[in-house]
């Protein structure tokens, strides 16, 4: 008898029973996001350094490596950190302060909702570096004008955003509200503004990529300092180690934003991340 259990249970057994399949499995997503990256920088060095590529063109990640750690040791990215943190901080903490209450307005209110439809498609609609100029006109080149510049250019996703949100509340939840004698102050902080949060931060995260794209338009002819600034005389000198350095620290600024975020949603929602 123990002979053909062990038969039987051996033969059970399968390739994803074994430890290595395991770890596979639970961490396949770092692993293959790793694989890609590790392949991409490994054709990208091999093609400027075998002359497929003329580094003139194309600089190596083991120069932009260098260059990236050649301007924080020297301290020359400093001045254009601050410049580019505080207006991407300003703009879009203004498109939050503004758009979220407007949204909130619109999905409560069919009135404000048919009032502001129309201004905020049509201004939604025009390409925001066409107001460059005006902006320049009216409040000068410097901090002003790219704050304004990027909160034009987010405040409107933030809206529609949280808009949608307000108005996909499930009806049922304020009705019973209302008949436990709710006010409409107690409904919109405890009932709305929660099931619409999930909505909200998700406008927030599309927003920070519209966030980095007018920080960077305003920098080029609006400003004397920033990461858009120094990528546009990076260029007109064709030193693409800085401009590669500048393009490095934007896509790392958007992922920390989006992770911070995504960390703000999972403890202010956590409802919607169990879901």
């Amino acid at each position: 008898m123990p002979t053909p259990l062990v038969r039987e249970d051996l033969s059970s057994l399968t390739l994803q029973d074994t430890p290595v399949a395991q770890f596979w499995y639970q961490n396949r997503t770092p692993i293959t996001r790793l694989a890609a990256t590790i392949a991409f920088l490994c054709v990208w060095e091999a093609s400027v350094r075998l002359g497929w590529v003329d580094p003139l063109f194309l600089a190596s990640p083991t120069q932009v490596l260098a260059r990236l750690f050649d301007v924080f040791w020297d301290g020359s990215i400093w001045p254009h950190l601050a410049a580019s943190g505080r207006t991407a901080a300003l703009g879009f903490l203004l498109s939050v302060l503004v758009g979220v209450p407007i949204g909130i307005a619109m999905g409560r209110s069919t009135l404000v909702r048919d009032t502001l439809e129309p201004f905020i498609m049509a201004q939604a609609s025009i390409p925001t570096v066409a107001l460059l100029p005006l902006l320049i006109i009216w409040l000068g080149i410097g901090t002003s004008a790219q704050v304004m510049l990027v909160f034009i250019g987010t405040v409107f996703g933030m809206i529609v955003s949280t808009e949608a949100g307000v108005r996909n509340i499930d009806q049922r939840l304020v009705e019973t509200s209302r008949s436990f004698t709710a006010t409409e102050w107690k409904i919109l902080w405890y009932v709305v503004i929660p099931a619409a949060l999930s909505y909200i931060i998700a406008g927030m995260r599309l927003s920070v990529s519209r966030v980095l794209i007018m920080v960077v338009v305003a920098e080029l002819y609006a400003s004397q300092a920033g990461i858009g600034y120094m990528i546009f005389q990076a260029a007109a000198s064709y030193d693409t180690p800085t401009i590669f350095v500048g393009v490095v620290i934007l896509a790392a600024a958007g992922i920390v934003m989006n992770s911070v975020l995504r960390f703000t949603e999972k403890h202010l929602a956590p409802w919607k991340s169990s879901e």
